[in-house]
């Protein structure tokens, strides 16, 4: 009996994502085949963080356009710092959504998972808030989400988008990607103590 081989993670999300490539309002990606990802549960990324294990996350999915926007910088960030493992945690489907309603009410529309509530908590104090309507309603794990443990504590939460973009689908300019890069850059150098700073993306 012939048995297949079994793929990778990082040929698992490679073809997640380049699977999109050419879809109406989709912005196409490539992605290495050598890429960092390996796929993790929301189980075992909060055992990850209860026992302040050096890690670095990405919160996100294949189809969110602000992700596609900078999943390429991640990757070619942390190839440049050496890091060869990011779990990924896909939270499309796990996260709550909640509405305001007509007297003002916070209503939950949909629950969140158990594991994505609990991390929430976990990372409260460095999340952004879920605001609706100009009302925090609580705390958020946005997509795109990069996170880094290191020595046991979190070193921060960054997004990777560039302060001049304004929408998700829009060019990826020379300014954009060379921002978008820097803040990757400099959240990953806390992962690998690698302190130099340049605006050249190289030391």
């Amino acid at each position: 009996m012939l048995i297949g081989c079994i793929k990778s993670d990082a040929l698992l999300f490679k073809e997640e994502y380049e699977s999109l490539n050419g879809s109406a309002n989709i912005r196409s990606v490539s992605i290495p085949d050598d890429n960092p990802f390996i796929y993790i549960t929301e189980a075992d990324l909060i055992e990850e963080i209860k026992n302040k294990n050096d890690i670095v996350v990405y919160f996100g999915f294949s189809d969110c356009p602000w992700c596609r926007s900078i999943i390429e910088n991640l990757i070619q960030v942390s190839a440049y710092l050496g890091i060869k493992e990011i779990y990924y945690l896909d939270i499309k489907d796990i996260r709550d959504v909640k509405t305001i309603d007509t007297d003002g009410n916070i209503q939950t529309e949909k629950e969140g998972s158990e594991g994505y509530l609990e991390m929430v908590s976990l990372l409260n104090d460095y999340l952004a808030d879920y605001v609706i309507d100009e009302v925090v309603v609580g705390k958020r794990i946005y997509a795109p989400n990069i996170l880094v443990i290191k020595n046991g504590e979190i070193q921060g939460i960054e997004t990777g988008i560039s302060d001049f973009q304004t929408d998700a689908m829009e060019e990826l300019t020379e300014e954009i990607q060379r921002d978008s890069y820097q803040k990757i850059y400099t959240l990953l150098s806390k992962y690998t103590n690698n302190t130099c700073s340049s605006d050249e993306k190289a030391c």
